[in-house]
């Protein structure tokens, strides 16, 4: 009897009540949960951190570029145009100002210029902290085109280092499997930067499509295929410069915005920022032309072929031989991109009240990083 009494006691101090039970499992829960969250959180800040990486990779790779065509830029005091920064138009037409084929600007897209400076608008020129990171610079960015001088790899005739023309252009576009396909209306959509050149000569003579035939004059129109004419026939053809199309020269996905600040010296000698710039009527001026042709001292002011019918003069130009460009790209991350597009196809809203081109550059701004860069042309880097 006392060894069954015994057993008896001995099992009840081992069995857990009910109240036990269910605060053990409490407290377990607890733990789970807490380990949970901070696994969120560390992936989280993981992923992040990789997204922002992959950004700075990506920013570093076209800033590199750009500077090495900038700091290889070639100008001569002859009154051509070596140099050319000009605003593409403002609501941007349905396939962009080159008529590029896979371009699509129609629908609920990055906003228009809007009122310089306001939330909503893309443009803003002049911030009062002069802070580069703060510009932006249209709805579509610049336009750059350039001559310059790559290193010789010596693989080939075309890779010869000889002078050739070069542009940087932002396009919205859909990302496909072939430059050939439309990819349809469920493609992806990105904003994506192209960096498109034209041969420096052609492999037989005469050649009529490349930078030497057309000359060195961005503006200069009517000699062999025109700088600012669109063809994508051919990867290296002149009219790439207007119309890049081939996937080999898209230099940067998820690009919103690009620009530069343009440096040159004045009558005193004083290094000054020449673009961007407002006329002596306060009027902002939509381009730089790199030249000493600006339609002073009997000169014909230099004015790009086409710049007429996009209601443009020579009066909104800007003129001079750069010494400094400082250079700006906003970039968003990989899921910065797939939020922007979300709202663009209407599966994402803004806060009630909240206007749609409000709504696009607060997204925007939160999953993007503005990348700079100042570059000095010729080593001209002393004041």
């Amino acid at each position: 009897m006392r060894t069954l009494l015994q057993s008896r006691s001995r099992a009840g101090r081992r069995a857990f009540t009910l109240v036990e039970l269910m605060t053990a499992m409490a407290v377990a829960g607890l733990l789970v949960g807490a380990l949970a969250a901070a696994a969120r959180q560390a992936l989280v800040a993981w992923q992040e951190a990789t997204s922002r990486a992959a950004q700075r990779r990506q920013a570093d790779g076209v800033l590199d570029m750009l500077a090495r065509d900038v700091e290889s830029a070639l100008f001569r005091r002859d009154g051509s145009v070596w140099l050319a920064a000009t605003l593409q138009r403002s609501p941007q037409p349905a396939r962009g100002d080159g008529g590029v084929v896979d371009a699509d600007w129609s629908g609920r897209v990055k906003p228009p210029d809007g009122i310089a400076g306001a939330p909503g608008s893309s443009l803003h020129l002049y911030p009062e902290s002069g802070d580069l990171s703060e510009y932006r610079f249209g709805q579509a960015g610049l336009w750059l085109r350039l001559f310059t001088v790559p290193p010789d790899s010596n693989d080939r005739l075309s890779n010869h280092s000889a002078p050739r023309a070069v542009a940087y252009q932002l396009i919205r576009r859909r990302v496909t499997g072939a430059a050939t396909s439309s990819g349809g209306a469920e493609a992806p959509l990105r904003y994506v930067l192209y960096r498109s050149t034209a041969r420096p000569f052609g492999p037989t003579w005469p050649e009529t499509n490349s930078t030497f035939a057309s000359g060195y004059d961005l503006f200069r129109s009517g000699v062999a295929p025109d700088y600012n004419e669109g063809d994508a026939s051919r990867i290296d053809q002149v009219g790439n410069l207007r119309t890049p199309r081939r996937f080999e020269q898209v230099l940067a996905q998820h690009v919103i915005d690009f620009g530069v600040r343009v440096w040159v010296r004045d009558e005193t000698g004083r290094r000054v920022i020449a673009f961007p710039a407002r006329d002596a009527r306060g009027r902002d001026r939509r381009g730089f032309a790199g030249t000493v042709r600006d339609g002073r001292g009997s000169r014909p002011a230099a004015v790009p072929s086409g710049w007429a019918e996009l209601g443009g003069s020579g009066d909104d130009l800007a003129y001079g031989v750069p010494e400094r460009m400082d250079l700006c790209l906003r970039l968003l991350t990989e899921e910065g991109a797939r939020v922007i597009e979300a709202f663009e196809r209407g599966r994402v809203r803004g806060a009630p009240g909240e206007r749609e081109d409000e709504t696009w550059w607060a997204l925007a701004r939160r999953h993007s990083t503005v990348f700079t860069r100042t570059v000095f042309l010729h080593g001209r880097g002393v004041e």
